[in-house]
């Protein structure tokens, strides 16, 4: 959400820089203002030189020359953007955000922030549960075994909020009943789900170690669960709720922003006992996507942070298509990532043990490019054969299509001309060929079949290279639609549910109308799977970016009167095409042809009619 300067300026005024540092550090009173030990973790020092004044709100440390005001503080210390603060502090100073001046708009909007506000006091409630629960538990159970098991101090299951979901099929729902909160409520939050036969629900976390999900600004949104015995899944995670975006949220930023800033690197891991292990061992600037591949809005969150990223992936092939995924998403979004991969253990935990933090630390610090890195993934059995040439380029060029900054790729470019062992001039020339996208980076068991450039994939498999269908280029109507209906349930089933599948047949491109499909088709199968879809659909095409909205800040009817604009855009576009293709040709004598064109034409105008009423 954009505020009104007006606003900013009063939320400031209603807000203290002292009351907030204060929460970091000791200040004292020194002369007109405040001094204390500098709160940044980059400055270990003995002796106060961080300075506040009270009348000017500004902070400077004379030590690491850190200055700024109270958005600036709580950007550096604790990564929150602009916007996230000023919800913050003036969720602190208890001043209502700004609205439209439409009263139903308004009711509607403060339904909703109520809602959030409620939910976000039963998360706390039920991170708090579990975190007690965890506490009081038997010292000869299962979860006590575990946690010595993977080594976790106390000081780090108390910093990371860490908790223990009871195996009864009820406890958290009897307890959030007792605490005053709704069934409906709990529902919606995702921590209980409805019995099929009869009344009443159960837990949807049990016997889990519970991660809390944990903002900049302290509020739990979701949660994560690690199985302790064998089974599936391995971790259980929150579905989006009101208060949770999974695909704009990197777990652990409330520990690590202020680490990652200091440092000016951030270390992706793969899940959250990775980075609570690293933490503990004192590597600090990390975070983890939230159960899903990286997406395109967590590569925006780094960036708000540091250019600089380390994608530390296990070494399996699991590890090897996310490091692929993750290239021209963080490329994309003007950062510098390098990779590791650990092929001497399973995960980074284990390497710790193995061999000392500060094995880990030598590889983080001498790590290749991870360009360089997936380069050499693909070129694992190269023979300088000329298939083998135009293969690669064909899986480079998407990573290349992703780079916004020229000089970044006339460098790569090089390195792939002596990598590969051709002239630069054919490497540039194949980068800006036109491409046989049904052709590019096939495998011979990639595809089932291949129409216009745009491939199917069989059997539902995850391309183990490039990804296979092209969204790139679509009309934006299209775009917007696909946007739409990923962001929630009841927006996916207004767009392409039962009562207006007939859309699909009128989506020009092929990639979208695709993409659609394939999502109608898990979605059938599952609607349970609905919180994965995106992450799922991911995986198949090649431009991830082009499915995230960036107006997450709409309301619902909002939403829906865009999906029905581009609903009608698309038929709009459709019967125009339609009208057109008939009328090639046509003889002024075919009264019949003459009568359909005339009735699509009718058709679209009543179409553009219902624009302007609306």
């Amino acid at each position: 959400m954009r505020f009104p300067p007006e606003f900013v300026d009063r939320v400031q005024e209603a807000n203290n820089l002292v009351t907030i540092i204060s929460q970091y550090t000791t200040l004292k009173h020194s002369g007109a203002g405040f001094m204390g030990r500098c709160p940044f973790p980059d400055h270990a020092e003995k002796t106060a030189s961080f300075s506040v004044s009270e009348s000017k709100q500004v902070y400077h440390c004379f030590g690491c020359k850190k200055s700024g005001n109270i958005f600036s503080f709580l950007r550096d210390y604790n990564g929150m953007s602009f916007p996230e603060a000023v919800e913050y502090l003036a969720d602190k100073a208890g001043i209502s955000l700004p609205v439209v001046d439409d009263p139903q708009k308004n009711e509607h909007y403060n339904e909703l922030q109520d809602k959030k506000k409620q939910m976000l006091k039963l998360n706390k409630t039920t991170s708090n549960f579990f975190h007690e629960t965890l506490k009081r538990v038997s010292l000869d159970h299962p979860v006590k075994a575990y946690i010595q098991k993977r080594k976790l101090n106390p000081e780090t299951i108390e910093e990371f909020q860490i908790g223990y979901a009871p195996k009864e099929w009820e406890a958290l729902s009897a307890h959030v009943n007792r605490q005053g909160f709704s069934a409906a409520l709990a529902e919606e939050a995702r921590l209980i789900t409805p019995r099929k036969e009869g009344n009443g629900h159960f837990d949807f976390f049990r016997d889990r170690l519970m991660f809390p999900v944990i903002s900049a600004s302290g509020e739990v949104l979701a949660f994560g669960g690690r199985i302790l015995e064998q089974g599936e899944p391995k971790y259980l995670n929150s579905p989006e709720t009101p208060v949770f975006n999974k695909s704009k949220t990197l777990y652990g930023l409330a520990q690590t922003a202020k680490w990652i800033r200091s440092e000016d690197s951030a270390i992706i891991v793969e899940g959250y006992m990775d980075l609570v292990s690293l933490y503990q061992a004192g590597i600090k600037n990390t975070a983890a996507p939230m159960g899903t591949a990286l997406t395109a809005e967590q590569a925006k969150l780094i960036k708000r942070m540091t250019n600089n990223v380390v994608c530390l992936f296990d070494s399996d092939n699991a590890g090897q298509q996310a490091a692929e995924r993750s290239l021209p998403l963080l490329l994309a979004a003007g950062l510098y990532p390098k990779g590791l991969t650990l092929p001497d253990a399973k995960d980074p935990d284990e390497f710790v043990n193995k061999f000392g933090v500060e094995a880990l630390k030598q590889k983080i610090d001498n790590c290749p490019e991870l360009f360089n890195m997936v380069l050499q993934m693909w070129m694992r059995d190269y023979r300088g054969e000329a298939s083998q040439k135009v293969k690669i380029m064909d899986q480079v060029r998407p990573v290349f299509d992703a780079i916004p900054d020229k000089r970044l790729k006339s460098l790569y470019a090089q390195e792939l001309s002596h990598r590969m062992n051709v002239g630069l001039d054919w490497v540039r020339a194949a980068l800006t060929a036109p491409l046989d996208k049904a052709a590019a980076g096939r495998g011979p068991n990639d595809y089932s079949t291949a129409d216009q450039g745009q491939a199917v994939l069989k059997n539902s498999e995850i391309p183990a290279r490039k990804p296979l269908i092209s969204i790139s280029g679509a009309p934006h109507a299209e775009i917007l639609l696909l946007q739409l209906a990923l962001k929630s349930r009841a927006n996916f089933e207004l767009a392409v549910g039962n009562s207006n599948q007939q859309i699909l047949s009128q989506i020009s491109h092929l990639g979208i109308k695709t993409v659609f499909e394939k999502a109608q088709q898990v979605y059938r199968q599952d609607d349970s799977k609905f919180d994965r879809l995106t992450s799922l659909l991911i995986e198949y095409v090649d431009a991830p970016e082009l499915m995230f909205s960036n107006s997450s800040d709409l309301d619902e009817e909002k939403e829906k009167k865009m999906i029905s604009d581009c609903v009608k855009r698309i038929q709009q576009s459709f019967l125009k095409d339609q009208a057109k293709k008939m009328g090639q040709g046509i003889n002024k004598n075919d009264t019949e042809k003459l009568k359909e064109i005339e009735v699509l034409n009718r058709s679209r105008i009543s179409l553009n009619k219902t624009d302007k009423k609306d």
